[in-house]
């Protein structure tokens, strides 16, 4: 079936990419180390922009970043994301069949100061307040902060620098979440850093990505959705994350590629890979099955999975 999945991409994979010359290598931004260049993509998703942007792999930590992001992102950001709903109660129904966010937290913790990065209109906000939680928000788009604040009556601030604001903060949260956030930040190994130090001894941290070791990524590589370019600007492979936050002093607790959220995440790659073949709805539908049913028995490996969640642990003797 594998060959059979490659034979039915293959039509995409020659279609005309935009192709520029670029460095065989350059310098990992995370630990200065030697990276190579694996990949130039345009933007598929939004189509803000004709620009093909560089992908390199660090041979020594193993991130894979964007060479030269973007200066000012917020033109790649047009349109935003969900749409803010119109009351709490909206928010709790949208929330109900979101519990795949909080249910790796609850395994956990059952209590506490929880701070989130990057929570949009607040869903996992939401959750967490209702499991009776004291929330607080980091969020940079002024009408969510609002929400958050009068409708969702969490504590939010406003900030496009959340490093800068979580360096402001003292320590004393006994959770703190990045729900795919963490790939838009510009330096989200220093933000991990400050996740640590802010964490209570025995504190848990949740981050949730893109899978760059998924079975999608190996075959669509550029034209894989959620490398969703430019936005994305780091994609760590799992030993590369766990690795990262092992040397901040943080344990790893769980990590799965193979929970409800990746299976989502999976259709909606295999559902633009689709899209982009053609526009007729019916023969679009048949194809994102075909896709999705012959990729199954490989992303429902362990690891290989579209994206995963990972739960890290500071240790309760931790200093």
């Amino acid at each position: 079936m594998l060959e059979f999945l490659e034979i039915a991409i293959l039509y995409v994979s020659t279609m005309p990419m935009t192709i520029r010359n670029s460095a065989p290598q350059t310098e990992c931004p995370a630990c200065e180390g030697s990276a190579n260049f694996l990949l130039s993509a345009t933007d598929r998703n939004r189509k803000t922009t004709r620009e093909s942007f560089d992908y390199y792999s660090c041979m020594e930590c193993g991130l894979i970043f964007i060479d030269s992001p973007p200066d000012d992102m917020a033109p790649y950001y047009s349109g935003g994301y969900d749409p803010i709903p119109e009351s709490l109660e909206a928010l709790r129904l949208i929330a109900s069949g979101e519990h795949f966010r909080s249910e790796p937290i609850l395994k956990h913790r059952h209590e506490g100061k929880f701070l989130e990065l990057g929570p949009w209109r607040g869903v996992l906000c939401s959750l967490m307040q209702d499991a009776g939680f004291e929330v607080t928000a980091i969020e940079m788009d002024g009408q969510c902060v609002e929400f958050l604040r009068n409708t969702v009556g969490v504590s939010a601030i406003q900030s496009c620098n959340p490093l800068q604001t979580m360096r402001a903060m003292s320590s004393g949260f006994d959770v703190i979440a990045a729900w795919h956030s963490m790939e838009h930040l510009p330096t989200p190994w220093l933000v991990i850093q400050e996740a640590a130090r802010l964490l209570n001894p025995g504190g848990i941290l949740l981050l949730a990505m893109p899978n760059p070791d998924s079975f999608e990524f190996s075959v669509l590589k550029s034209r894989w959705m959620h490398l969703d370019t430019p936005r994305h600007l780091y994609l760590f492979p799992i030993r590369s994350l766990i690795n990262l936050c092992r040397a901040r002093g943080l344990v790893p607790l769980s990590i799965t590629t193979a929970d409800e959220f990746s299976d989502i995440q999976s259709w909606h790659a295999w559902y633009s890979l689709a899209r982009s073949v053609t526009n007729f709805r019916y023969v679009r539908g048949a194809l994102v099955r075909l896709f999705y049913m012959l990729a199954r028995r490989w992303q429902k490996e362990e690891g290989r999975g579209s994206a995963y969640c990972a739960v890290f642990a500071r240790p309760s003797g931790a200093p």
